[in-house]
């Protein structure tokens, strides 16, 4: 990590940075020192996903980390290679004692996907079918990081909870163009990309190496079963969890667009 990054995260917030090796069991066990609780967050994506979350349940048990909260995936037990990873490390997690909340968000509403591409090209670009039938369901970060706020702060009240997070909508590739279309004030179309000519398009690649072959892997597997089903859920459990109800897509959309414009 850059010193730029440093300055970045404590602008954000954070008392204090740690950059090391976080699949190394000793890296991750000094970065816990004095802390009470850990939020995991995993990169995800990327072989050693499973490498990053074992360290950190073994760092846990070292420190007697009061209580591991873990942020997860929706639906673990569908065939995709990072829900297994996922999966995996869950029952890492609860085979270890260690008092534990894990998170199971399903699809983010990824900003620079979901908003500042199709805003700067007028193009939804999805790497997986995009007939009509096939549905979404989709988290905003931030009711998700509300969610991991509450977790955290309340403690024993969530202790061995598994939270399936969803949103309120259930929306197919065309659902999403027709919402941001109208949101934008201009038409957005779909277009349904290989997952290598979506990662070569959307990241600025001209070929793959073996890092973003992981990556590719991933995307893959995504491709082959968000083709085939519906990746959705229910939004009862987030919005008991919120207080509120759950921000929607198009609020989600509104809200970015409008954080662009310096609006409220």
């Amino acid at each position: 990590m850059s010193a730029d990054k440093d300055d970045e995260l404590l602008a954000l917030g954070a008392q204090e940075v740690f950059v090391g090796d976080l699949t190394d069991v000793d890296t991750y066990t000094r970065a816990l020192e004095g802390c009470d609780a850990v939020y995991h967050v995993g990169p995800s994506g990327i072989a050693r996903e499973k490498e990053y979350g074992f360290a950190m349940i073994e760092a846990a048990k070292r420190n007697g980390t009061r209580h591991v909260v873990m942020s997860s995936v929706y639906h673990t037990i569908i065939d995709i290679i990072q829900h297994r990873w996922k999966r995996d490390i869950e029952e890492k997690l609860f085979e270890s004692g260690l008092s534990c909340t894990v998170l199971r968000p399903c699809d983010y509403m990824v900003v620079e996907h979901y908003v500042d591409f199709p805003w700067r090209t007028g193009v939804l670009p999805m790497f997986w079918s995009v007939r009509p039938d096939r549905r979404g369901s989709f988290i905003d970060i931030d009711d998700l990081t509300d969610v991991a706020a509450k977790v955290l702060t309340e403690g024993s009240k969530h202790y061995f909870a598994n939270y399936e997070l969803a949103g309120p909508d259930k929306l197919s590739p065309h659902e999403i163009a027709t919402i941001l279309s109208r949101v934008m004030g201009k038409a957005i179309s779909l277009e349904e990309q290989t997952p290598e000519e979506f990662m070569k398009k959307n990241y600025g690649l001209v070929e793959l190496n073996a890092k973003w072959r992981d990556h590719l892997d991933v995307f893959e597997s995504i491709s082959a079963w968000y083709s085939k089903y519906d990746f959705i859920g229910n939004s009862n459990v987030l919005e008991w969890l919120l207080g509120r109800p759950p921000t929607t897509f198009e609020a989600f959309a509104r809200k970015i667009l409008a954080s662009r414009s310096g609006k409220e």
